[in-house]
């Protein structure tokens, strides 16, 4: 099989290639390789065991530059991420996220691919609640006594970010272009963490945020007062239901859409008494932050109801031990630096998008 991978320079996207190369499929990359996400773009390309070429998914020339050659799937992992940023970078994401994805999708339909597209958790937005007085609802929470529910595939698109709402429209854009012909799976993850995220990018995600402050000696800064949950999944996991979606393809035309998480809730100081758990060095603690940024969101859980009635692979990674692998491994690599952190939540404070 030869698999064209796009964002493939990205971690997820080496984690991905490797086991594919591994595998004996054929693996090439269409990436930007732009600064924010690869300090050292040199060393991204050089680590992805196949040809990459550089290009904007978003540019019509880009698909029109790759080799030649037949290519038997497309996963499409290309995207701007980081919540807080697409609250103000909205035509970007619009463009990357969304017209990118249709690119995508139109490029597998002519050269007759599988395509899977990655999504994302943020589609649901605060996602279902069931409370005895209001039944079911879904957020924002309706009131004190309401209780959160693991997201499923069927449940309404309600995002609450510019990121949220550019990935619910990219599947809808996917499945658009695919005319009923392109053999389809939109896989939503959730918090994915992992060995090889890009540490100096401040948009990557609290997990980081917390390896640079354990580095640095400071208490890990939790914003609110910490009660908020994630659904944490390890890249090996997510990679292996790639893997398995592109062994067992749906058939021609068929779309069918996949959650990947632990399926289990952590509050943040859950994930990061984690974190500090994986650290060399003892941890000063945790202090919160009575802050709340646009775009963000109470509770976050994948119902994997349907993953496993496809007989996907299961997560084999507990939220508590991904968090602490990820901090474990990183330890020694370059480029996490808590003051990006701070210096983004600044901006997006300047920006008004900071209560």
């Amino acid at each position: 099989m030869r698999v064209l991978v796009t964002g493939g320079a990205g971690f997820i996207g080496q984690h991905l290639a490797r086991r594919l190369h591994a595998g004996g499929h054929d693996v090439l990359a269409l990436d930007s390789l732009l600064p924010q996400v690869h300090a050292d773009a040199g060393a991204a390309r050089a680590a992805f065991p196949g040809p990459v070429v550089v290009g904007d998914v978003a540019d019509p020339a880009a698909w029109a530059a790759l080799p030649e050659g037949t290519v038997d799937a497309v996963v499409h992992l290309a995207a701007e991420t980081g919540t807080g940023q697409s609250m103000y970078e909205v035509e970007r994401y619009h463009r990357v996220n969304v017209e990118g994805t249709r690119l995508a999708a139109r490029w597998a339909r002519e050269h007759g691919a599988a395509l899977v597209s990655l999504s994302s958790r943020a589609v649901y937005g605060e996602g279902g609640y069931t409370c005895p007085e209001h039944g079911s609802t879904f957020g924002p929470r309706c009131c004190r006594h309401g209780q959160p529910v693991a997201s499923t595939e069927d449940d309404p698109h309600r995002p609450v970010s510019v990121y949220g709402e550019t990935k619910s429209l990219a599947e809808q854009a996917a499945a658009d272009e695919g005319e009923g012909v392109v053999p389809l799976t939109v896989i939503r993850p959730q918090n994915v963490v992992g060995p090889g995220q890009a540490l100096h990018n401040p948009y990557t995600g609290v997990l980081a945020a917390f390896l640079a402050m354990l580095r640095e000696g400071r208490p890990l800064t939790v914003y609110g007062d910490g009660h908020q949950t994630r659904d944490v999944v390890h890249v090996e996991d997510l990679v292996a239901l790639v893997a398995w979606a592109l062994d067992r393809p749906p058939a021609p035309g068929e779309a069918r859409v996949v959650n990947c998480g632990s399926g289990v809730r952590t509050t943040l100081v859950g994930l990061a008494e984690a974190a500090a758990a994986g650290a060399p060095v003892p941890s000063p603690g945790v202090t919160h932050l009575d802050v709340h940024r646009a775009g963000d969101i109470e509770h976050a859980c994948a119902d994997l109801t349907r993953l496993r009635s496809l007989g996907a692979p299961p997560p084999r990674w507990s939220a508590a031990d991904a968090v602490a692998d990820f901090v474990r491994r990183s330890w020694q690599q370059p480029g996490a630096d808590a003051a990006a952190w701070d210096d983004a939540l600044d901006e997006l404070a300047r920006r008004g998008l900071t209560s």
